[in-house]
Order: C-alpha cells, then structure tokens, then sequence
C-alpha cells in the first residue's frame, strides 16, 4: 500500500510531471510486492489510476500476475517438501488449523485452485495445503498460472471500470484521483483487519 499512499499524500504538493515520475518509478514495484501476498485492493487501485492515466492496466495485470504466481508457488513448495517444518511453523507462529483448508481443497480437487485464489487473508495457506496434499506440480503450475492472470484482470479492470462509473456520475474527478485510489486502500487494509479479527475468533480455523 506504499505508492498509492505516497501518491495520495504527496498529490498537494507535487506537480503533474513530477508526480507521474514518482508513480512510474515506484508504483509497479509496491504492486509486485503487495500482491505477492494479497492484494485486491491494491489492484482495484491500481486499476483506477490506470484509468486516470498514471499506470498501465496490462503492466499492471502481468506484473500482480507474475506476483501472486510467485507468492503461490513458494509456499506450495515448500510445503510440498518441507511439509513436516512448514507444519510446526504454521503450529508455532501463525495458530491456525488447517483441517477446513485441507477439507476444502479436498472436496473441490482442482477447482479449488481458482477458488482458493478469492479465499481473501487464506490464499498462500491454501496453496500450501495444496502442496501439503501433493498435487502434481505440473498440474498445480499449470491452473495457478490461469487463476492468477484471471483474478489480476477481474481485479484491475474492475477499479478501471470503477474510475470510468466516477467520471460519468460525477464528472471530472481529476484533483481528487489519487484520494480515492488511497480511500480503496483504507477500505481494503479495513477489510483485512476485520477479517482477521473474525479469523482469530472463529473457531473453527483457530487452534485451540
């Protein structure tokens, strides 16, 4: 949530040319960072300032895209082979049970791949579980790959068409872009917040 952020605060004392440069030299790397872990909201963001102009939605779709295929492959990886560490460090630091994760992946077989990918604050856990299962690499590989690049474009043309809905309802939104874009952001950071609270308590994913 870097960039949008500097981008928003900064919007009252930067002049156009110089705030351009800010974004293109930084923007895309806050996006590869951020969504190698989550992230729709950063990309709905991101979406909309490529909407306004300041970003450009297909680097935007690859580079979230290569982000979020990283991010899942790591941690199926290592739990693939490392499946008896990654469970004590999952028991140690993160207290979460995984059981309803494997139940779920278990039931839905490939398909959940492309559902674990909506599975918002559970996705890298999900993908280890998949790993955990033993999927066959090539077979995980190949559906991640697809699932990653649909959920970049849904998400990024969805804040796109979300900043051409603004510009027809409320007309010329210029001056204010780059606040809306960081009211996203604090709505997304919200969201996780409060679904992480619903996670701490919710017994059913939270080890006793």
């Amino acid at each position: 949530m870097l960039c949008p952020a500097i981008i928003a605060v900064s919007c009252t004392r930067i002049e156009g040319g110089v705030l351009e440069e800010l974004i293109w030299r930084y923007g895309y790397i806050a996006i590869f960072i951020l969504t190698f872990f989550e992230g729709e909201s950063v990309l709905i963001a991101a979406g909309f300032l490529a909407y306004s102009g300041y970003l450009d939605a297909v680097t935007v779709i690859i580079v979230s895209s290569l982000a979020s295929y990283i991010g899942h492959g790591t941690f199926f990886l290592i739990a693939l082979y490392k499946r008896e560490a990654f469970l004590r460090l999952i028991q140690r630091f993160v207290k979460v049970n995984l059981l309803k994760l494997e139940s779920l992946m278990a039931r839905y077989g490939t398909a959940s791949i492309f559902i674990s990918q909506w599975l918002y604050g559970f996705r890298l856990l999900s993908a280890a579980v998949l790993g955990i299962s033993r999927m066959g690499t090539t077979k995980y590989f190949s559906f991640q790959l697809i699932s990653c690049l649909a959920w970049a474009v849904i998400c990024t043309y969805g804040g796109y068409f979300f900043g051409a809905t603004l510009k027809n309802v409320l007309g010329n939104v210029k001056k204010y872009e780059p606040y809306i874009a960081l009211g996203v952001l604090a709505a997304g950071f919200l969201i996780w917040v409060i679904r992480d609270i619903w996670k701490r308590k919710n017994a059913g994913f939270t080890k006793n």
